[in-house]
């Protein structure tokens, strides 16, 4: 639908009053669908419903079939067999991706579907030009996108004229939920992991505004690993494993646990960093990195000291210099740093700077590897084929060792690149918010991973958004603003004290 006197301001949300909320109406119906890439059936005879004003969480291990299902609920996939029906309607298998019977569901991609070389007002008329004037277009979808932004995330931060390569990973998300909303009609919006790349203050701010949706009759369907966020905004939860919905729940009076064991079983236990090490003084260690008052690009006065078999955490609120951090350690140009040994670097951006789109699950996993397992510079293929089955094996990577890495899972992905930097003989491995997007028990395997390899005398750095995260560490630095404003140590460690420190250092450094 194009409408031409469009005023400035457009693609707001209609009044409640002229759109009812329909109860439980189905919006978009599931039956039997299935979805098959060549070997992998990553739906296996999906069943579901969602309906409009609900919130619909959505949860599952890495590969369960959680983002395929979105893909053909959205309209941009076809599935090989079952029936989608939209608001009652049954969709033929055929239809093309954009038709006009999905124009009302919109989705925001856990891996933004932004055009990097674009602006965010280029960004909002490719995806919602039909909403939009033809005339003074540009004027039309600034204005459409900076409401949305300001309703959603007061504080954001964005221009409209920012080009998206230009945006913080945060801001990025954020332009990509605001664009999925930009839409004259809005029966159903998909949320992929949406707050993974988010703060706790922005998370909150979406789930108030998704509340208002759903107040006006705005179906939400929710995909996240974080299972407490999911149960508190959810209406209703749904579980799928093995590519099909294994259970279907009002999401009142049911727990994390409860959510963990109908995901399977072996992952009902909650992720424990086990016994400490046996505690070695941080001054007795080898220092094999070092940051010494360094300042300059977002940083101020920082020393941070990283020791042999050392994990070390930077934690803190988000964008407080963390990163800022770890390219320092991983770019050691300037004097105030030292790093000995080589190094190994997992960026928190995948889909820019870690994933190799065009190469397979070996190829992306083993390229760092090959060096170390050549021999007199000629490479060994058996080796590097062994050693990338048993990556994959102890990761359990889904698809396999011949699967194109774009047919994978965001989580999938993930552990092929957190995989690729510990392949590596790297001395330092650099960890910027490793586990975004991998559910509770790659993480628990993953934790297990970075205790085995500091106890063999590999140092980590790793930055994680979960504070809860930073318990598997030997020491902690937390920033604010540019500078440590604590280090923590053994049980000092906690999310309590983290917070704690954040926020009472938040009001008391200078701006």
């Amino acid at each position: 639908m194009h409408v031409d006197n469009l005023p400035v301001g457009p693609l707001a949300a209609p009044p409640s009053g002229d759109r009812e909320p329909t109860g439980a109406q189905p919006v978009v119906t599931a039956r039997q669908v299935t979805r098959t890439y060549g070997r992998t059936r990553a739906l296996t005879g999906v069943d579901l419903e969602v309906r409009a004003g609900e919130v619909l969480g959505l949860v599952g291990h890495n590969g369960a079939g959680k983002s395929t299902l979105m893909r053909v609920l959205a309209g941009l996939e076809a599935c090989d067999e079952g029936v989608v029906t939209v608001r009652g309607q049954e969709v033929p298998r055929d239809v093309r991706p954009g038709a006009a019977e999905f124009r009302a569901v919109r989705m925001a991609y856990q891996e933004t579907s932004l055009c990097p070389d674009l602006t965010v007002a280029e960004n909002i008329w490719i995806s919602s030009r039909r909403c939009l004037p033809r005339l003074r277009w540009r004027r039309a979808a600034s204005a459409a996108v900076q409401r949305r932004l300001d309703e959603m995330f007061p504080g954001h931060g964005v221009v409209p004229r920012d080009r998206v390569e230009a945006l913080t990973l945060a801001r990025r998300q954020m332009v990509e939920i605001a664009r999925a909303s930009l839409v004259d009609r809005l029966d159903l919006l998909i949320l992929d992991e949406p707050t993974e790349s988010l703060g706790p203050d922005a998370a909150r701010s979406l789930y108030d505004h998704v509340r208002t949706l759903t107040a006006r009759g705005t179906a939400v369907l929710l995909i996240s690993h974080r299972i407490r966020e999911v149960l508190s905004v959810a209406d209703r939860v749904a579980v799928m494993r093995d590519g099909a919905v294994v259970a279907d729940k009002p999401a009142a009076g049911l727990s994390e646990d409860d959510v963990l064991v109908l995901m399977g079983a072996e992952v009902a236990a909650p992720a424990d960093p086990g016994p400490a090490p046996a505690a070695v003084p941080a001054g007795d260690r080898p220092v094999i990195a070092e940051l010494r008052a360094a300042s300059g690009h977002g940083l101020h006065d920082v020393s941070v000291r990283v020791g042999a078999g050392e994990v070390v955490g930077l934690a803190g609120l988000a964008g407080q210099g963390q990163q800022e951090v770890l390219e320092r350690l991983w770019r050691p140009v300037r004097k105030d740093t030292t790093v000995l040994g080589s190094r190994a670097y997992v960026p928190g951006d995948r889909q820019r700077s870690g994933v190799l789109p065009l190469w397979s699950v070996a190829e992306n996993l083993i390229v760092t590897a090959m060096r170390g397992l050549a021999r007199y510079g000629v490479r060994r293929r058996a080796e590097e084929a062994a050693a990338v089955r048993s990556w994959v094996d102890r990761l359990a990577i889904r698809g396999g060792a011949d699967a194109g890495m774009t047919e994978l899972s965001g989580g999938n992905q993930q552990k092929v690149i957190v995989a690729r930097a510990f392949a590596s003989t790297a001395d330092l491995v650099l960890l910027d918010d490793p586990f975004r997007g991998v559910d509770v028990h790659t993480k628990t395997d993953l934790y297990s991973l970075i205790r085995e390899e500091a106890a063999n005398g590999r140092s980590v750095v790793w930055h994680s958004s979960e504070n809860a995260e930073m318990a598997h560490c030997d020491r902690v630095y937390v920033l604010r603003a540019g500078r440590v404003v604590a280090e923590l140590a053994g049980e000092e460690i906690s999310e309590e004290r983290i917070i704690a420190v954040s926020f009472a250092e938040s009001t008391e450094a200078p701006q």
